[in-house]
This record gives C-alpha cells, sequence and structure tokens, in this order.
C-alpha cells in the first residue's frame, strides 16, 4: 500500500489558542504548541571579541584584505566599529544548561520533541538596518527570538517538520524589564527598524531516527556518486577552500554549538548516516557573507539583505567553492552560491547592496 504524502502549511490558520484540545490532527496541534512557546531573551554585550575571533577564524580562506584583519591586538571600543554584516551568529548564544541539551547536542528551545530527534539548518534571511547599526561599544543587546511557521512534509512516517523561527535583534537599556524589551524591540510594524538592527529569519528542519536498515544504505552510498544541482556560469569571483575540522571546532565554540554532526565523526556516521562531520549551516551563511563583503571591499555598497537555502551537505575536508555574480538587469542584486567537491550547487543564496552608510 502507497503511503500517503502531503505537506502542511499552518501559518496562522488556527483560531482561539484556547480552543487547542478541540484540534483533531497532529499538524494544528504541534503549531499551537511551538508558535505559543515562549522563548527566553537572549542578552549579551557587544564587545568586540567575538567578531575579532571570527576574523581571525576567517582570515587565512580568504585573499589578503585589511576587511579580514590578520592583526592580533584586540580591537578598543575607543574607536567601536560596526558589528559586520552576519557577526550577530557569534553573539546572543543559546541560554541553556547542560539538561537542556538532547542527546546530539543541540538545544530543546525549537525542538517538536520525540521522534522527530534528528536536526538540519535548512536556510533563512536576514535583513540589516541602513540607520540603525549596531557597534561593538560594549553596549548591552537582545536577540528576541519566536517561532513563526510550522510546516509538515513528506510522507507518512517519512516527515519532516520544518520550524520557522524568527528573530529580532535591538540594543537595550540596563534598567529595562523583560516585558518593556519584548513591547518596544519586537515589532511587526513599518516602525521596526526603529527599534531592531537585525531581522533573520531560519528554517530548521526535525526528522525522524535513521533506522538500522536505513543507516546500511547510507553508509553503502557513501562513495557513490549522486544527483547535483548544476552550478550557474561565469560568476565574477571563485573562493576555493577546504573547511578543516578546527574551522568547524572553533565555529562550533563562538556560536555556543554543541551539535554532534560538526564535532563528532562516530556520531555522524553512525547515527545520522553521513560519511563525515557536516559544515554548519550558519557557517556556509557566513562564508557567503564574508566573499561578497571581499568581493565589494573599499565601494560604496554593502549587504543590507540575503536569503540562502542549503540544498546539500558540504562535509569537512572536502573542497568547497564560494562563487558570486550580479543579477545580469540589476547589480544592486547578487546571486551567489557554493559548489561542493563534486561541482554541484550545496547552498545558494540572493543578496541585496545597498549603501554602506556610517550611521
Amino acid at each position: 500500500m502507497k503511503k500517503a504524502s502531503h505537506i502542511y502549511s499552518l501559518g496562522n490558520s488556527l483560531g482561539n489558542a484556547s480552543a487547542v484540545q478541540g484540534y483533531a490532527s497532529f499538524p494544528e496541534r504541534l503549531h499551537h504548541e511551538l508558535t505559543s512557546r515562549q522563548l527566553p531573551l537572549f542578552f549579551d554585550y557587544l564587545q568586540p571579541q567575538q567578531s575579532h575571533l571570527l576574523n581571525l577564524t576567517l582570515t587565512d580562506l580568504f585573499p589578503k584584505s585589511d576587511l579580514l584583519s590578520p592583526r592580533t591586538t584586540l580591537p578598543t571600543i575607543a574607536r567601536p566599529s560596526h558589528l559586520p554584516p552576519a557577526h550577530h551568529l557569534v553573539y546572543f548564544p543559546p541560554q541553556v544548561t547542560l539538561s537542556q541539551l538532547l542527546a546530539d547536542g543541540t538545544d530543546t528551545l525549537h525542538t517538536p520533541g520525540a521522534p522527530f530527534n534528528r536536526r538540519l539548518w535548512a536556510g533563512g534571511g536576514i535583513k540589516f538596518a541602513v540607520t540603525n547599526k549596531l557597534r561593538l561599544d560594549g553596549g548591552r543587546a537582545v536577540c528576541i527570538e519566536r517561532i513563526r511557521d510550522v510546516m509538515i512534509k513528506g510522507q507518512t512516517g517519512e516527515e519532516k517538520i520544518i520550524v520557522r523561527i524568527e528573530r529580532q535583534i535591538g540594543t537595550v537599556q540596563e534598567e529595562e524589564t523583560e516585558h518593556e524589551i519584548r513591547k518596544r524591540v519586537w515589532s511587526d510594524g513599518e516602525n521596526m527598524e526603529a527599534h531592531t538592527s537585525i531581522l533573520e529569519n531560519r528554517d530548521l528542519v526535525f526528522m525522524r531516527d535513521k533506522t538500522a536498515d536505513q543507516l546500511v544504505q547510507d553508509k553503502a552510498s557513501f562513495s557513490q556518486t549522486r544527483r547535483m544541482i548544476k552550478s550557474p556560469t561565469n560568476p565574477v569571483f571563485r573562493y576555493q577552500m577546504q573547511p578543516t575540522r578546527a574551522l568547524l571546532f572553533r565555529f562550533s565554540a563562538l556560536t555556543f554549538n554543541a551539535h554532534s554532526i560538526h564535532l563528532d565523526n562516530g556520531y555522524t556516521s553512525n547515527i545520522e548516516g553521513y560519511r563525515n562531520l557536516l559544515v554548519h549551516g550558519p557557517l556556509t551563511l557566513t562564508l557567503l557573507v564574508t566573499a561578497l563583503r571581499h568581493h565589494l571591499h573599499g565601494g560604496s555598497l554593502d549587504i543590507i539583505d540575503i536569503k540562502y537555502k542549503n540544498l546539500a551537505p558540504l562535509f569537512v575536508e572536502e573542497q568547497l567553492v564560494i562563487c558570486g555574480k550580479p543579477k545580469p538587469t540589476k547589480d544592486s542584486v547578487w546571486d551567489l552560491w557554493i559548489e561542493g567537491k563534486d561541482g554541484g550547487v550545496a547552498v545558494r543564496g540572493t543578496a541585496h547592496l545597498g549603501s554602506a552608510s556610517d550611521n
């Protein structure tokens, strides 16, 4: 008997939250539980240390440039610089204890629960404020998260749960209460940029544990050529690199991320069914942003918006190439992509450029 195939896009289709007990279907109950979940505020002080350490981690991956300063001296907050695009990823770490980590090292904040225990980073998007940029001046800032939507895709028994998270980041005062912060910083309106410096969306995919038979099949296919997505032609820049275990460890440490698929080869192979450690989804985003900014460095434009999607896994110690080119009809819009070792597209993105304002 053929399994039923389905996709649920749940959006804001649910009615009164108090009526949750009347919801008959699993998707409706799951949507209500996740979108009603109040996530903790993530505070941080915007010292230059984390951004500086990220620069030190990335500097050898790209041609020499003062964009990624190789200096080993920590920058001073007496002359604060702006937080570079994508560097917010190494601030606002998840505020969780060890008991709030699952067996694979991920946290429980966004999980739909068993049996959907495996997590992957599918993609997302970021908007950077043009006139309200964060500065590395040691000031207090906050990241507010909310689960915006939940979708379920796939055949019965092979479902994938996509959890869409929205994050708004802005500065706060020491004396502000949590209620005041949530009310002021979190916004859905046109004046969002007045209090929000970064608006980010993330899509996390949760899947069932693999069966023993599935793992046997995965291991048997490690050396086989897989179907790939053909790369665009004529990129205006190409940066080739090979991610190392040290790179993955450093990025895990900078992001307070204990996910075993980036750190434990035995777990990655025997439980997840991959041939080697996976490059982080947010690291591929960081590489896309850094590559484009490296190419644009010295000009009058910078990234104000980027959307990206992880299409195929990238592995440690396997060559990847970061590429980009402007849209044929619009120089302010760029197509970005990362090619895996087989030359196929593993990550695809689109970036919009705007004035590199000093405000």
